[in-house]
């Protein structure tokens, strides 16, 4: 028997090495919607923040941030064939959980197709399926992924890097494996008492047995 029957990632940050392109991406558009200019040596700083308190500090609008996104992935695409893994045994260990009995899911706020491109670039369309949320909504799509599969919160794993992954997972009421490899540090992601912190993804075999 299996701990979780269910592990659903998040893409950018956990599975994706976007990091450096979107810092690209998020200069091109400052200029376009008057956001506050971000320097490499404010990362370290930024890395720190929830996603409402880099809004914040960056000035950016709501209203704005359904537009800045899809731009944003739009952009993305241009480059997704240059984008590289986060770890090389990342894909790996989600076959190896598959073998377990697991199904594994991605739910991101990027878009589907970006995700199907990259999953197909590096041979590793494996994943059960893809759901894609708005920034904020990633709980209510746990939420409905959860009642269409009729399964126990006790049941699903859901790997980020994100303070926000750690809230939508808490707020659901299911577990929460916040990788050390992406967005947000260590440091502030302690902070949010996530269940786990991974630091390789073959910490999840472990995990879920």
């Amino acid at each position: 028997m299996v701990k979780y029957k269910y592990v659903l990632f998040d893409f950018d940050g956990t599975l994706a090495d976007t990091e450096e392109v979107n810092f690209v991406i998020y200069q091109k558009l400052a200029e376009k919607y008057n956001l506050r200019n971000i320097t490499i040596d404010e990362l370290g700083h930024i890395k720190k923040m929830s996603a409402r308190e880099l809004m914040a500090y960056v000035e950016l609008k709501k209203r704005y941030l359904p537009f800045l996104l899809k731009r944003g992935k739009n952009l993305l695409k241009q480059d997704i064939k240059n984008i590289k893994p986060c770890k090389k045994d990342i894909f790996d260990t989600v076959l190896q959980l598959k073998n377990m009995g697991i199904q594994t899911a991605i739910i991101t706020t990027n878009s589907k197709a970006n995700v199907q491109m990259f999953l197909n670039e590096q041979n590793a369309d494996i994943f059960d399926f893809i759901a894609s949320s708005s920034m904020f909504g990633k709980e209510s799509k746990m939420r409905k992924i959860i009642k269409k599969e009729r399964l126990s919160l006790d049941e699903v794993l859901y790997v980020g890097d994100e303070i926000r992954d750690v809230h939508a997972a808490k707020n659901t009421g299911i577990h929460i494996a916040s990788v050390a490899w992406g967005y947000n540090t260590v440091e502030s992601l302690k902070k949010h008492k996530p269940d786990y912190i991974i630091y390789e993804p073959s910490e999840l075999i472990d995990i879920c047995k």
